[in-house]
């Protein structure tokens, strides 16, 4: 590992020399040097993602007009891509380390910034990942840097999030995760390894930038308690998304274009927001069934009050389920559920309807001040709402709800149990939600679900 590192660092200080002379000076530079952001963008997706990241270097390169915004890309191309389409800069496997600019050449990158035969490089590994900030802070110095993860998300999964050193026996790792890497299968299954929600704040917290202006999820169903829970003090603002996310690379467009247009990040999120939203609901407009959507602006600051109020539901929930088990089931048949397969639920939703089925005055009080405290962080929103039989007021957060047979399980050949996996995350020891998890006797199997994809 420590020789992978190694060629890490060197091809990193290649590619970097060859790439950041591209790009010439104008008027607009800053006079220091030092730009006014700086994003690293950290993915591996595969498929036709890799077409769709392609596409967005070529509308962005034009963009690129001063050094004000740097962006960079750390992006291992995944296997064969889909039918009819196919990749045009580089072979699947192949490793890009490259700062985006108006003058950059996309088709000499497999050259001067390109190197095959990585696919032994962990895109999970938080050291990896520690590295590609530590390239980005030396090579593009900036007043405020963002970390843009492409990939793809699944919100807290007991089969990845759980220490790796702590893991044994031979089990199916999450399909998805934080980020995962499809070269790298860990089990004779052929599965994924995925970068933890755990290991990603490892990474941050150990590099030169242990603290972000923002860390945009370019991911889907991330926009969920247990994750950000885990990652908020890392950044000033968020932004996710707790369904399947639909994009072509434009958001990330409109990102760039607003930090051009503000100085201040808060005008800059929202005005990206605002720009790629008729576009983006096209996008889950065009998907040939009836889907929902959202993607928010979280401001990071606010994040921690909504801990205490789940730490109210939980305790409140436990008290109840005694003598109320049919209303509180009942209201976990009519809850939101973002997508189909999961177990998360849009957790004001959620909390509403246990008011309702319940007419509990305390938990009435609590989904207020639920619904207060989701106002706080919240800085824009945008939702999609095109099925008719899954519809909510508006999106919040997922937070993840199973019965405790569930909760007890073993995960797969593992030693340890969805329990274990789910107490090792900050959410629940900020809020002892698995109390309630460990409580509940019942799945439901027939609450409103926003994408039901087969």
């Amino acid at each position: 590992m420590k020789k992978l590192f190694y060629f890490l660092s060197m091809f990193a200080i290649a590619t970097w020399m060859m790439t950041s002379c591209q790009g010439t000076n104008t008027p607009e530079d800053p006079e220091d040097g030092v730009a006014r952001y700086s994003i690293l963008v950290y993915g591996n997706a595969g498929g036709h993602m890799d077409c769709i990241m392609e596409d967005l270097w070529e509308r962005l390169k034009p963009q690129m007009k001063s050094k004000q915004v740097r962006i960079s890309f750390l992006y291992k191309y995944g296997k064969a891509p889909e039918e009819g389409q196919k990749q045009k800069y580089a072979a699947p496997g192949t490793l890009m380390d490259f700062e985006l600019t108006s003058t950059t050449n996309l088709d000499s990158l497999r050259y001067t910034s390109a190197t095959t035969g990585w696919e032994d490089f962990a895109m999970y590994d938080p050291e990896c990942l520690k590295i590609s900030i530590d390239e980005m802070k030396k090579n593009m110095p900036a007043h405020n840097y963002i970390l843009l993860i492409w990939g793809h998300g699944a919100g807290f999964d007991p089969n990845a999030d759980y220490p790796k050193d702590l893991r044994n026996g031979d089990q199916k790792k999450a399909p998805q995760g934080v980020l995962y890497d499809e070269w790298l299968p860990t089990d004779t299954l052929g599965n994924a390894e995925a970068l933890t929600m755990f290991e990603l704040r490892e990474a941050i917290a150990q590099s030169q930038v242990p603290h972000f202006k923002a860390i945009y999820f370019h991911n889907c169903l991330l926009g969920n308690m247990e994750t950000l829970d885990e990652i908020y003090d890392k950044a000033d603002y968020l932004f996710s998304s707790m369904h399947l996310l639909a994009s072509d690379g434009w958001m990330v467009e409109t990102l760039v274009q607003a930090l051009y247009a503000n100085t201040d990040f808060e005008k800059a999120g929202k005005a990206a927001l605002t720009t790629m939203e008729n576009h983006w609901k096209e996008l889950y407009s065009a998907q040939g069934v009836a889907m929902n959507g959202d993607f928010n602006f979280i401001k990071s600051s606010e994040f921690a009050v909504l801990d205490p109020v789940f730490t109210r539901l939980s305790k409140r929930l436990v008290e109840l389920y005694p003598t109320q088990s049919e209303a509180i089931d009942r209201a976990m048949d009519k809850a939101y559920k973002p997508a189909v397969r999961t177990n998360f639920y849009d957790a004001l939703d959620y909390a509403n309807k246990l008011a309702a089925e319940t007419n509990d005055a305390e938990l009435k009080a609590i989904a207020t001040d639920m619904k207060a405290a989701f106002e706080k962080i919240f800085l824009k929103r945008l939702g999609v709402f095109n099925k008719e039989d899954a519809r909510v007021p508006e999106y919040t957060l997922s937070v993840y709800v199973i019965d405790k047979e569930m909760y007890n399980k073993q995960v797969g050949t593992y030693s340890y149990t969805t329990k274990q996996a789910y107490e090792y995350s900050r959410f629940h020891q900020q809020t002892l939600w698995g109390n309630w998890l460990n409580t509940n006797t019942y799945m439901s199997t027939v609450s409103p679900c926003g994408q039901v994809i087969e």
